[in-house]
């Protein structure tokens, strides 16, 4: 045996690696005056970890390292407390066993099988794929052959196997005491679907149905009851099978002709069986039949006043059906429709049973609510088991739920900026907040949409309900009789935490009041982010467990471009793996027991050997003595007796970005600067916040951004005479209208934005769906239509300034924007054209709203030699010194210098003075 089993390594020597760690990184750091420069070259091989996951008992676990080189990946197997570790390259797909014992993966045609925390592993040649019960049974797997269409089940403990041929498809039940399989059998006729299943343990065998055009399974998790689709040749859906344990044959439960005899509609999909197992839910799908006799040649869309949705979103939204959802019981074969027309099921009860809808009075586009009478909404709650469907008439609603047991629905009503109970049994509404002297805003969006933080969960019962407030956590009764109880004590609100639940745990259960919460916190002032914990029913502030200059995870906080991840928990004990950054330390796993002591997991470091960049976080006054912070970024070889040029880089508040590690690319977020290749390339980059006034949101870039100059200035390593601006999307309006209206900064770049909040107002990009909510009540902030604040949508309006234009201005955007009209770009160029002044326009004809690729990669180059002759003194590209006429596009070098002008001149404007 061990002659075989050294074999077997000797074999795979190259692909696994036991008791030793791959060098991934260099143990001796440069210098930072050594350090690379990032560079294109370095993105190409940029390395960082993804996938992780942790055995039921939290001992081990698995992650992958990511490399953009084909087959390159690595993934790692290891002990977490102890020194047990696997590498096995060119792959990332691992299983456990639901006993925590062994691992799988197929590599090559080949299934490797490994003992946790010992050198053995076994391999089979000739295995295509390999499937694990998801719990508990640690006993069997089974395996599909790579050539012969053939499934083995395997006993793991005794080695013992099974064949079974002429299988299509195969899976375990939730428990794995059943293995479910989709044959294909030969008889007289030809050939034909089979479906078996097979009792693991005792080895019984039996085949529940024959026939043609199995299509979809679906089956409980003790596999006692499953409900299968058959669909013609075409792939339409023709009737659902039932059967349950013990049962000869499977039942017949519902087809089209069941459905109302409608053929416009077909079966689209099975969906699954209630908890309870007495209904089958399934989706139906209605297939809009043209007459073609009808249709002409003609191009014309007629665009009418009394159009519930727009005709351009009309022709969109038309190329997908919708789709209802459906149930239908296994006592008495009686047919529910859930959803309907214009409708969106929210949520659910545990149980299955009873759905909470949103419906909208016409077939509308639902940011027009305000003002679109089919764009109403109201909401139903329809209960399958009682058959009833009951309105409910809440006002204002921005946040609803149904209850666990679907006892209440909870609200929250803008008007009264109170959370309301709905109780189902009586029709009570009751005001549950009443008397609360607290904000229930989410603070990341306090000058946006007044939208609140939302719902926790419910305790068991639906005895009460956790909701946030700006900062904490309460416990709410629904009938409003027990006092409300701040879970966490007013701590956040007292310390500047904002609180969240911190794990993504497994769902199906409601919390007690002896559930321990680990919370996430966020501190809004130094940017620390750590964890508290909390017991539900117990009096007092929440225990800090800890808390640093690091990222875990930023929960819905939409301004940082790597918010991290939330911790993996192991299902059968409080163990769990987490992700942590630092702006100067990749994201690394880490595995913990109690959220206090971290023992490191991996340890990939790509930034050491590069010119990487620290962060700082300012805090300083705007011009009306309010307070605004802002982060700072530096380059490790930062000498404070050089001067710096700076590029100031802004979108809504980026402080929160403090501790973020943000990756190395051409440009971040398909439009926009990448920090970390500018910093190292000599800039230093600031973030500053915004603070923004409905109305006027100009006004606040202007005052943010200006003082931010004006404060960055006043440091000895700052060149204040070399600093530039950029921005994308809405950051790109922002400068846009700075540039209209300062001569502070030497360099401008604009990407995917408008300059005219007055035609933009009024259009369709994308010929899809109108701007005016983004302007009246989204991101726009207008606050109002055009024709009730036309004085404000003109200030805020770059175009109307494009005169006092100074700084030189960069603008890309893509040809096909669904969200920023390309003739938004067009219409400013034109204009500083006109005037003389110096403006680029860089437009990629092959993405929407940003860009991927070798547009990204050409965006770049551009945005780095724009700036280094701008901040640096570099010479300019020809590019820029004489542009690039159509028919020489394909022929010169196209970022080649200009060695002969020193800097882009003056424009085409007759210089009347002459």
């Amino acid at each position: 045996m061990r002659g075989i089993f050294l074999a077997i390594v000797f074999v795979f020597s190259s692909l696994i690696n036991y008791g030793q760690t791959v060098p991934l990184e260099k143990k001796d750091h440069p210098s930072s005056n050594d350090k690379l420069v990032i560079d294109s070259m370095a993105y190409n091989k940029w390395t960082f970890v993804d996938g992780a996951k942790i055995t039921d008992d939290g001992k081990f676990m698995s992650y992958f390292i990511r490399n953009d080189i084909k087959f390159n990946d690595i993934t790692i197997l290891k002990e977490c407390k102890g020194s047990w570790e696997i590498r096995i390259q060119g792959i990332r797909s691992i299983q456990f066993t639901g006993d925590s014992r062994m691992a799988f993966f197929v590599f090559n045609d080949t299934l490797c099988m490994i003992k946790l925390g010992h050198s053995y592993f076994e391999k089979i040649p000739f295995v295509k794929s390999v499937k694990v019960p998801s719990v508990k049974n640690g006993e069997w797997i089974a395996y599909g052959n790579a050539s012969q269409k053939s499934v083995v089940l395997r006993n793991l403990k005794s080695g013992d196997t099974r064949p079974f041929d002429s299988v299509r498809n195969y899976f375990f039940s939730e428990d794995g005491k059943v293995l479910i399989l989709e044959s294909i059998e030969r008889d007289s006729s030809g050939f034909s679907e089979a479906l078996r299943v097979v009792q693991v343990m005792d080895g019984g065998i039996m085949r529940i149905w024959k026939g043609k055009g199995l299509s979809k399974l679906v089956l409980n998790s003790s596999a006692t009851q499953l409900a299968f689709m058959l669909s013609d040749e075409n792939g339409k859906g023709k009737s659902i099978m039932y059967y349950k344990k013990g049962a000869l044959s499977p039942t017949f439960v519902v087809d089209v002709d069941s459905i109302g005899g409608d053929r416009s509609f077909v079966i689209n999909s099975l969906s699954g069986l209630s908890k309870d197992g007495k209904y089958v839910f399934f989706t139906v799908k209605k297939i809009e039949n043209i007459d073609v006799s009808r249709m002409t040649n003609s191009t014309v869309h007629v665009w009418s006043y009394l159009d519930e949705k727009l005709q351009s979103a009309q022709i969109v939204d038309g190329k997908e059906t919708a789709e209802f959802l459906f149930a239908v019981s296994l006592v008495d074969k009686s047919i529910i429709q859930i959803g309907h027309e214009n409708e969106w099921i929210l949520n659910k009860s545990l149980d299955d049973n009873t759905f909470l809808v949103q419906h909208m009075s016409g077939d509308a586009d639902s940011y027009e609510w305000k003002w679109n009478t089919a764009a109403q909404i109201s909401y139903y709650v329809r209960s399958i088991q009682r058959n009833t469907n009951t309105l409910l008439r809440p006002k204002g609603v921005v946040t609803i739920n149904l209850s666990d047991e679907g006892r209440f629905v909870v609200y929250y009503d803008s008007d009264s900026a109170s959370y309301f109970s709905y109780e189902m049994s009586t029709g009570i509404y009751r005001n549950i907040t009443a008397g609360l002297d607290v904000s229930w805003i989410n603070s990341f969006k306090e000058d946006l949409i007044k939208t609140p933080r939302g719902i926790l969960g419910w305790l068991e019962r639906d005895s009460a309900i956790l909701i946030y407030d700006k900062y904490d956590i309460w416990m709410i009764d629904p009938l409003g009789k027990n006092p409300s109880v701040n879970l966490t004590n007013g701590y956040g609100l007292k310390h500047g935490i904002i609180y969240y639940m911190g794990l993504s745990t497994f769902p199906g259960a409601a919390y007690t009041a002896k559930d321990t919460l680990i919370l996430n916190a966020l501190d809004i002032y130094s940017k620390k982010n750590g964890f508290f914990k909390k017991i539900i029913g117990s009096k007092g502030d929440p225990e800090k467990l800890t808390m640093g200059d690091c990222i875990y995870q930023l929960i819905d906080n939409p301004y940082v471009e790597n918010n991290g991840v939330a911790p993996i928990k192991a299902r059968n004990a409080n163990k769990y793996i987490v992700m942590r950054m630092r702006a100067a330390e990749s994201p690394n796993y880490f595995f913990t027991s109690d959220f206090r002591s971290f023992i490191s997991q991996s340890a990939i470091r790509p930034e050491k050997s590069y010119n990487w960049y620290t962060t700082e976080l300012h805090s300083w006054k705007k011009a009306d003595g309010s307070s605004i912070q802002g982060v700072l970024y530096k380059p490790d070889n930062f000498n404070p007796s050089l001067k710096y040029p700076v590029i100031f880089y802004y979108y809504e508040k980026k402080s929160f970005g403090l501790n973020a590690y943000l990756i190395p690319e051409n440009i971040s977020g398909c439009c926009n600067m990448n920090i970390p290749t500018f910093v190292s390339n000599g800039y230093l980059v600031f973030t500053p916040d915004i603070d923004y006034t409905i109305g006027d949101p100009m006004q606040g870039t202007y005052d943010a951004v200006v003082s931010a100059a004006n404060y960055l200035s006043t440091l000895p390593f700052v060149d204040a005479q070399k600093m530039g601006i950029g921005g994308c999307s809405f950051g790109g309006i922002q400068t846009n209208y700075l540039v209209t209206h300062t001569s502070l900064f030497a360099a401008a770049y604009s990407s995917s934005s408008m300059s005219d909040m007055i035609s933009a107002y009024g259009d369709v990009p994308g010929r899809y769906i109108s701007l005016q909510n983004y302007f009246e009540a989204g991101q726009g902030r207008m606050g109002g239509t055009l024709w009730q604040k036309p004085e404000q949508y003109i200030k805020n309006s770059s175009i109307f300034n494009a005169d006092k234009v100074t700084t030189p201005l960069l603008l890309m955007h893509t040809s096909d924007d669904g969200i920023s009209s390309f003739s938004q770009a067009i219409e400013l160029f034109t204009a500083l054209r006109r005037l003389g002044k110096k403006v680029w326009l860089l437009e990629y004809t092959d993405a929407n709203h940003g860009i991927l690729g070798e547009a990204a990669q050409d965006f770049s180059i551009r945005l780095s030699q724009f700036f280094d002759h701008y901040l640096k003194g570099k010479a300019a590209p020809k590019w820029m010194t004489k542009g690039v006429p159509a028919k020489n596009r394909e022929k010169e070098d196209p970022y080649k210098l200009d060695l002969n002008i020193k800097t882009p001149g003056n424009g085409l404007l007759i210089d009347l003075h002459r």
